[in-house]
């Protein structure tokens, strides 16, 4: 845990990513709270409650999975990852989380996000990144858009949840808008 002295007010934490390994399972189920949540963070991927399997088959994907790491006390505090898509050079970020609810809303998802895109941009060298995020998460959606992503469509009513249906926001960046940032 953090000191209470250790992030000053107005001051992101540094963090680093590392590789999602099965040390990591009971941490991440212990952040995926609701079917709810699990919705938002999982996707089609993940049926609640998350288990120790599907986290099995999870990282024996072709996925990019990072557990983000906060670098002053080796804290892992967040969760990102990254399909890839060789046929058309594209990358999806999916399963993105601060884990740590004092952390949320600091910029340390904005922070994931930029360093997944490095990675993406930068060394695997994707020509465009999708994600999507339902319209009532206006703290992604604000991080998103901060980090450079662009809007590309709006999906009424996408996906079921009880007796709902949630809107959905897909958004992209492309290579020369990354660049264009650096």
């Amino acid at each position: 845990m953090f000191p209470d002295n250790t992030i000053e007010k107005g001051e992101m934490p540094v963090i680093r990513m590392e590789q999602f390994e099965r040390q990591d399972f009971m941490q991440l189920i212990g952040w995926i709270e609701s079917p709810e949540f699990m919705v938002q963070w999982g996707g089609r991927t993940f049926n609640y409650p998350l288990t120790e399997e599907q986290l099995e088959n999870y990282i024996r994907s072709n996925a990019l999975i990072y557990r983000v790491v906060y670098e002053e006390n080796d804290e892992v505090i967040g969760h990102i990852n990254l399909t890839v898509d060789p046929v058309n050079n594209s990358g999806r970020i999916g399963k993105v989380i601060v884990g740590r609810r004092d952390l949320q809303g600091q910029g340390i998802g904005q922070q994931m996000v930029q360093k997944l895109l490095n990675i993406a941009f930068g060394e695997l060298k994707l020509h465009r990144v999708s994600l999507g995020v339902f319209d009532f998460n206006h703290g992604a959606l604000a991080c998103y858009e901060k980090a450079g992503f662009v809007k590309d469509g709006f999906l009424r009513e996408a996906r079921k949840v009880g007796s709902e249906y949630w809107n959905l926001w897909e958004m992209s960046m492309l290579e020369q808008e990354w660049l264009r940032r650096q």
